[in-house]
């Protein structure tokens, strides 16, 4: 999980597995540990979380402990059975001093055990030996559930450059709480990440995306087809600051904002940020949520304070990820346009700890 999700996966691992998923206290902000008796094929669903693992504890001061239990081994069978014949042809293991006797005696029998070959930089099952955090005389076996990590996903066929990571465009997306009946404008799709993730949690009454580069509608459409959404969502090539679409239209609106590195300039955003928020205002009917992620983030706090008529911020959710923390802003359409709204751009968003 990337750090400062764990909010909104705890409210998808409650939605998705129900009163089943008893939670752990834990202060690690990048994973979030439960109890779950449940099938679990159901937490193939999860699209919030970067990968699910199944965690036991073997208790031992050295790591070879591990072979002589046969947790490990009956793991990789309770992972394999979850996906169709196949799916696995080798196994790698992420352990301290993997190269050590006892972990090499262990990868020689889990490959004689299992079948799989030995593949220590691309393994399709992957396995995670750690000094256990909860048993001072222990050692944590994570096995992790899907071939490839949950964030990867199946239907990008095309890669777009600065494209959103799939697993924060799934937070945003849940962010508004969606609802069947609504009307959704992704201005400046890109690839379509965040359109595909909102089919994810439901068909809505409407869809749009809309973006001046025609290859990015071209990597959209792409993206779409492989999801199976080609005749669900509309795509134009319109600016998001002059779109040709009638006033009060739209119930949800999303824009992943140009950061100003791999796309955009910081001169360009701070032109576009303003004019953004103000045509999101026009088409938006009041009430309507507009899902916001940058990483400008002292440029869109100040456009927050000049557009404080139109827009309040709701929520606020800050994500760690590879040296960038872009924040996800949840902003909604005041219902009285002429008058100032609620804006807090100084308050502390979620994430951000103490």
């Amino acid at each position: 999980m990337l750090a400062g999700l764990k909010p909104l996966l705890v409210d998808e691992v409650r939605r998705t597995l129900g009163r089943q998923a008893e939670l752990v206290a834990d202060d690690d902000p990048t994973a979030l540990r439960f109890r779950y008796p449940g099938s679990l094929s159901a937490l193939l669903r999860l699209r919030i979380a970067v990968a699910a693992y199944l965690l036991v504890t073997v208790e031992g001061r050295r790591p070879s402990a591990l072979l002589g239990d046969t947790t490990v081994f009956d793991q990789v069978e309770v992972v394999r059975r979850l996906h169709p014949p196949g799916s696995f042809s080798s196994f790698r293991l992420s352990a301290p001093g993997r190269e050590s006797a006892a972990l090499r005696r262990l990868r020689e029998e889990l490959a004689r055990r299992s079948g799989l070959a030995y593949d220590p930089e691309d393994g399709e099952l992957l396995l995670r030996i750690r000094r256990s955090r909860w048993v001072p005389a222990g050692w944590d076996l994570l096995t992790r559930l899907s071939p490839r990590p949950l964030s990867t996903r199946a239907w990008r066929v095309h890669n777009l450059p600065g494209a959103l990571n799939a697993t924060i465009a799934a937070a945003v997306v849940d962010m508004a709480r969606p609802r069947s009946g609504d009307r959704v404008l992704n201005l400046m799709c890109g690839s379509g990440t965040l359109l595909v993730e909102r089919f994810a949690r439901g068909r809505p009454a409407l869809a749009l995306g809309c973006d001046l580069d025609p290859s990015a509608l071209a990597g959209a459409r792409m993206n779409l087809a492989a999801a199976g959404l080609g005749a669900s969502v509309g795509l134009a090539r319109m600016d998001a600051t002059a779109m040709g679409l009638a006033d009060a239209t739209f119930d949800v609106l999303m824009a992943d904002l140009p950061y100003g590195h791999r796309m955009g300039s910081h001169q360009d955003n701070a032109a576009l940020y303003p004019a953004v928020l103000q045509e999101a205002a026009r088409v938006a009917v009041a009430g309507a949520a507009l899902l916001v992620v940058t990483h400008e983030l002292r440029l869109f706090e100040r456009c927050l304070v000049a557009a404080d008529r139109w827009w309040s911020v709701e929520r606020a959710v800050q994500v760690w990820q590879k040296g960038h923390h872009p924040m996800a802003y949840l902003l909604r359409r005041s219902r009285h346009p002429g008058r100032r709204g609620c804006v807090c751009p100084g308050g502390k968003p979620e994430g951000t700890g103490d």
